[in-house]
């Protein structure tokens, strides 16, 4: 490996701040680049007041290449490509981000971002049959346009949209939560390698690194980041695709949504966000409109181009939804006899009330839709008092840690994000529409 290479540097401040640190960002913005970061001392980075928080500086003064050496061998010897911030290829839509990745392994070719339209089009795993199709015609109308769709190739509408459009030829995306190295879901590798045929498959999580839960609302930010818009086709409110709806919100995209029908599990997100303003969207068509002033030379509106159903792109590459492992679950005798201790289990759960009566009563906040890290970092928050990542960090927690679980509880509608990267928890009474987050449907 080249002694001078300057990427290894890249992965250790990744490594040291955390993935969707801001505190990384603030580092490089003060000393330039990632070398020069690792060359200063932690007491030089205190005196220079770039951070304060005690164990992040305690990790900036390890000081050890050993592991980001290694990452860098690996990647040359399996053709996996290592943007860092200062490359000409790193995408140039995340620079502007707060949270911009310190480093993105890439397989693949990456589209050309600044000549190409794309869009984020993410959704439930617990597709209909009416979201798996509308999911596949975005996918493929989008692709038969010119746009590059990005998407977490999750189960259900994430990889229905992604099957449509590499079948139709399209360029594509796909953001993982994981390691480079790593197929997930599992379901989905006959995707994956249609995905590399023509586009891309990146992650800012180093090789071998497992699928976390909390990786994916971190990972959420890249997809709708790296896109001129995001379309939510399908989900509840404990969906995980509101994360990303949010994010590109917050990053000044274009929020569009599938009107669902009413009174159905499916539809409670898509529609809570057109009321909040999303733009409608029945087709492809809808979205490609709106941005053919801008790539005149790459979108075209009057392309048609015949394609299997989403039936057939189910079967052929192996994508499909959670609804549909339950029902295959349910057929086997084995499940069934099973069946009686899952009931019980059900309900010894928190909630007092039955699922049917939790969907039909408005509430104000649920809590328990948090987990045990995103309640300990919301009571060390102030009511009504702006803080920042690191000041809640300061407490006695990671910052990354931090970072994810105000995620969470923003979506939840427990804080609020404000200018200046401050948050806000709010008052004890949690009025407003409710807005549900599970770390078991966070974009997986």
């Amino acid at each position: 490996m080249r002694i001078n290479d300057k990427r290894k540097y890249w992965i250790w401040l990744s490594h040291m701040a955390g993935q969707g640190s801001k505190t990384a960002v603030n580092l490089v913005r003060a000393y330039g680049d990632a070398k020069t970061v690792y060359e200063r001392s932690a007491e030089d980075i205190k005196a220079d007041g770039a951070v304060t928080d005690k164990r992040v500086l305690a990790r900036l003064a390890y000081k050890d290449l050993e592991e980001p050496e290694s990452i860098v061998r690996w990647c040359d010897e399996n053709s996996v490509s290592i943007l860092v911030p200062t490359d000409k290829d790193y995408p140039k839509a995340l620079l502007s981000l707060q949270d911009a990745p310190m480093v993105l392994y890439v397989a693949g070719k990456l589209p050309d971002f600044n000549n190409t339209m794309c869009c984020a089009v993410v959704g439930t795993r617990d597709m209909s049959e009416y979201g798996k199709r509308v999911a596949y015609d975005i996918g493929s109308g989008l692709a038969d346009g010119g746009a590059c769709l990005v998407s977490g190739i999750a189960l259900g509408i994430d990889g229905m949209a992604m099957a449509g459009a590499v079948e139709a030829g399209g360029v594509t995306v796909a953001v993982l939560g994981c390691g480079i190295d790593i197929v997930y879901p599992k379901q989905h590798e006959k995707l994956l390698r249609r995905v590399l045929e023509k586009g891309a498959v990146i992650t800012e999580y180093a090789p071998g690194v497992s699928p976390n839960g909390y990786h994916f609302p971190v990972r959420n930010r890249i997809i709708s980041g790296l896109s001129q818009a995001v379309c939510v086709v399908e989900g509840n409110m404990k969906s995980g695709s509101l994360i990303t709806a949010r994010h590109g919100i917050y990053q000044g995209r274009r929020l569009f949504a599938v009107p669902g029908r009413v009174g159905e599990d499916g539809a409670e997100g898509t529609n809570h966000l057109l009321k909040q303003g999303a733009t409608p969207v029945t087709c492809a068509l809808d979205i490609l409109s709106e941005f053919e002033f801008i790539y005149p030379h790459t979108i075209m509106l009057d392309r048609a181009v015949p394609h299997i159903s989403p039936d057939e792109a189910e079967d052929k590459m192996d994508v499909g939804s959670r609804r549909k492992k339950k029902k295959a679950e349910k057929k086997s005798p084995e499940k069934k006899a099973e069946k009686p201790e899952k009931t019980e289990k059900k309900k010894k759960g928190a909630s007092p009330f039955p699922k049917e009566e939790r969907e039909r009563k408005p509430v104000r906040i649920d809590l328990e839709s948090l987990n045990e890290d995103d309640m300990k970092v919301l009571s060390a928050m102030i009511p009504d008092v702006p803080m920042l990542c690191e000041e809640i960090a300061a407490k006695g927690f990671e910052l990354s840690a931090v970072m994810v679980s105000l995620t969470m509880l923003e979506v939840a509608g427990a804080v609020e994000a404000g200018a200046g990267g401050y948050y806000l928890k709010r008052a004890a009474d949690f009025g407003g529409e409710p807005e549900y987050i599970t770390e078991d449907d966070a974009g997986l």
